[in-house]
């Protein structure tokens, strides 16, 4: 796991909870009175084909948007212990935007990530050799559909139908200072409206891994 001894980093603070197709639209449909925004987001995973950032619970990732905006994340966990709530995520997360040309350059292979003059890449640089970093490659992508609603008592909520590798799957995410209270609020919410309540221990990033590597033990086999 990185230290963050030498420089704090944004904390990111989130609950996640797994969804059903039906329950999705469901829960859109609630939401729809709220002010929203939808747009489309592509995630391009980069690890070495050891997934030597992966077994350090370590993320790296291009994010695009639209024809113009293209984002560098490096995301870690805040700490190892285990909190009451299982859907709770606490991440340092280090993001910078960068030129879409370049972005799309890094993503085909033409330009290795390692030489990105970028916060991320610093951060990472500094915890990791230069023979890992070298090794970096993207290692597939993750679409998702989000649709964001304005953030009310301190909550956000973003509604997320996802798809990679051939899957598509469905949850919620909640971005709050108050883990314990948003928790409360989607469980009433989730029992008014007859929505099973699981918390999702997986990210987005850890699910696309998972298969990632399932898929090339296969292929080897």
């Amino acid at each position: 796991m990185i230290s963050t001894k030498s420089r704090p980093a944004p904390i990111e603070i989130e609950l996640k909870y797994s969804l059903t197709k039906a329950e999705y639209s469901l829960l859109k449909h609630h939401l729809t009175f709220r002010p929203h925004t939808t747009k489309t987001q592509t995630n391009y995973y980069f690890d070495s084909l050891q997934l030597s950032l992966r077994n350090k619970k370590t993320s790296l990732r291009i994010r695009t948007s639209g024809p113009k905006t293209a984002i560098v994340c490096l995301k870690f966990p805040k700490s190892p212990k285990k909190h009451s709530l299982t859907s709770l995520k606490i991440n340092y997360e280090y993001e910078e935007n960068i030129s879409l040309t370049i972005a799309k350059q890094i993503i085909k292979g033409h330009t290795p990530i390692s030489l990105l003059e970028a916060t991320p890449l610093s951060v990472l640089n500094k915890h990791f050799s230069p023979t890992t970093t070298k090794r970096l490659l993207c290692l597939g992508s993750l679409k998702t559909k989000r649709t964001t609603y304005q953030r009310q008592k301190g909550h956000l909520f973003e509604l997320d139908k996802s798809q990679y590798l051939g899957k598509v799957f469905y949850e919620l995410e909640v971005e709050t200072n108050n883990p314990k209270k948003a928790d409360l609020l989607i469980k009433t919410l989730f029992m008014e409206k007859g929505i099973s309540y699981r918390p999702d221990k997986i990210s987005k990033n850890g699910k696309f891994f998972i298969d990632w590597k399932k898929l090339s033990q296969k292929k080897k086999a």
